[in-house]
C-alpha cells in the first residue's frame, strides 16, 4: 500500500507482543494496529484484549486475525475493543473458501475498496456471494457459539496430554511460544 509507513514488531522470547513496545511505537499518525490474536503454528494467544484496550486510548484502529482463535477463545469485539476482526469458516466448522470481516459499526469504521467496481458488500469488493458459503459459515458460528467451551476443554486436554508424554520421554524438549 502507498502512502503509508508501516512499523513492525517483534515479540518476545515466549512469542507475544511486548505491550510496552506498542505503546511506544504508537506515534501521532499512526491509523491501524494489527496482530493475529492466536497463532496458527505455536498456539501463541495475544493480549488481543489489553491491546485493544490500548489503541482505543490512542485513538487507533485495532484490527485482529481471529481465524485461528475463534475456536477455543471467546472473544466480543465491544468488549475487547476490536474495530476489524478477520474470520475464516473452515477453522471453526465451516466450509473452506469463505470468511467475514467484521466492521465496527459504532463509531463506524469507514473502509475503502482497493479495487473499483461491482459494488457488493457495501462497495467494499466485487463480485457474487457465494450464498452456500455464507450460509455455512453462518451455521459454524451457531455450532461453535453453542460447542466453544467444550472444545476448548478438549483440545487442552489433548495438548496437556501431548506435551506431558513429550516430556516424559525426552526431557531436554523446549516449547516454542507462550503455553
Amino acid at each position: 500500500m502507498e502512502g503509508f509507513e508501516v512499523t513492525y514488531l517483534g515479540v518476545q522470547k515466549n512469542g507475544l507482543v511486548d505491550l510496552n513496545s506498542l505503546r511506544d511505537a504508537i506515534r501521532p499518525a499512526t491509523c491501524l494496529v494489527s496482530c493475529m490474536a492466536a497463532h496458527n503454528e505455536i498456539g501463541v494467544v495475544q493480549p488481543f484484549r489489553e491491546i485493544g484496550a490500548l489503541c482505543r486510548k490512542h485513538k487507533v484502529l485495532f484490527h485482529t486475525d481471529a481465524a485461528q482463535a475463534l475456536s477455543t477463545i471467546p472473544i466480543h469485539v465491544e468488549q475487547d475493543n476490536i474495530d476489524l476482526m478477520s474470520m475464516s469458516a473452515h477453522k471453526i466448522y465451516g466450509p473452506k473458501g469463505c470468511g467475514a470481516l467484521y466492521v465496527r459499526r459504532r463509531p463506524r469504521v469507514r473502509l475503502r475498496s482497493p479495487v473499483s467496481g461491482g459494488g457488493q458488500e457495501r462497495g467494499i469488493r466485487s463480485g457474487s456471494v457465494a450464498t452456500p458459503l455464507v450460509v455455512g459459515m453462518g451455521a459454524a458460528c451457531t455450532l461453535i457459539v453453542q460447542e466453544q467451551a467444550r472444545d476448548a476443554a478438549h483440545a487442552l486436554t489433548l495438548r496437556n496430554r501431548l506435551l506431558h508424554g513429550l516430556q516424559a520421554r525426552l526431557p531436554h524438549i523446549i516449547v516454542n511460544g507462550d503455553l
